[in-house]
């Protein structure tokens, strides 16, 4: 039966992908580190209920460039002293055009609080946790991808949470503390058989060098002693000697 929801659930994450597009990130900055978010914090603001109506608009008809960003901007959004600030957003064109963010809020009826000089998010309220899709997971580098815990999945650790626009869980590593000699370890799906479908393999590997975005681990269990399961996970892997990923889609042991 968990076998069926495990396959089942790949199944439907993979028709979804098909028919939705990804969305352009929001930007996070906390201290040193960079994360990208797949939920945008400025689209829960409402007031008397509503929305706020798009700040752009694209070909004098849209407010959107393309399906890659419906909201039609990025915003970047930065914690100083545990606050959550908006401090830019932009048109997603070639000037990279920003917009009056106060200007904005105030003509739309909200009356934002200003802290540091830019806009604190004291309407935004939510739990993130890691986000995988095809852009990003433990062997690319594209980055620290967060998002609302759509699913609820329980097995993944919050990483971020705020409440009324303060920042009160901050569970996320630091890149430094992943270091030579820590174990990591990471799952893999390939697809055995018609029979089977796919299936879940743990690898687990030992840091022997961190570059400051991903570490390079060597190898030390597949999860597996199966020839044909081995070669399917080679097909993944691609390079055993120089296994390259990003530690944040990891389990430290």
């Amino acid at each position: 039966m968990r076998q069926f929801i495990i396959v089942l659930g790949i199944f439907l994450i993979s028709f979804l992908t098909v028919l939705a597009t990804e969305q352009f990130s929001d930007i996070l900055i906390i201290g040193k580190e960079k994360i990208y978010l797949q939920s945008f914090p400025l689209e829960e603001l409402k007031v008397d209920g509503k929305k706020l109506p798009p700040p752009f608009i694209y070909n004098e008809k849209y407010s959107s460039p393309h399906t890659g960003c419906y909201r039609g901007y990025v915003a970047t959004w930065q914690v100083i002293d545990d606050c959550l600030l908006l401090t830019k957003v932009e048109k997603l064109d070639s000037e990279g055009t920003p917009l009056n963010v106060i200007e904005y809020l105030e003509k739309n009826g909200y009356r934002p609080v200003i802290k540091d000089g830019f806009v604190l998010a004291d309407w935004y309220s939510d739990t993130l946790k890691i986000y995988s899709s095809r852009y990003n997971d433990v062997f690319n580098t594209y980055g620290f991808f967060l998002s609302k815990d759509y699913l609820r999945e329980k097995d993944k650790k919050i990483e971020l949470a705020f409440n009324n626009g303060k920042l009160v869980i901050n569970n996320i590593l630091p890149i430094e503390s992943y270091t030579i000699g820590d174990i990591l370890c990471f799952d893999v799906y390939y697809f055995q058989d018609w029979l089977i479908g796919y299936k879940k393999i743990q690898i687990e590997g030992i840091i022997n060098y961190n570059n400051g975005k991903m570490v390079r681990l060597k190898l030390l269990s597949l999860g597996t002693d199966r020839k044909s399961a081995i070669e399917k996970i080679k097909e993944i892997i691609k390079d055993f000697d120089n296994c390259w990923v990003n530690p944040r889609y990891c389990k430290k042991k």
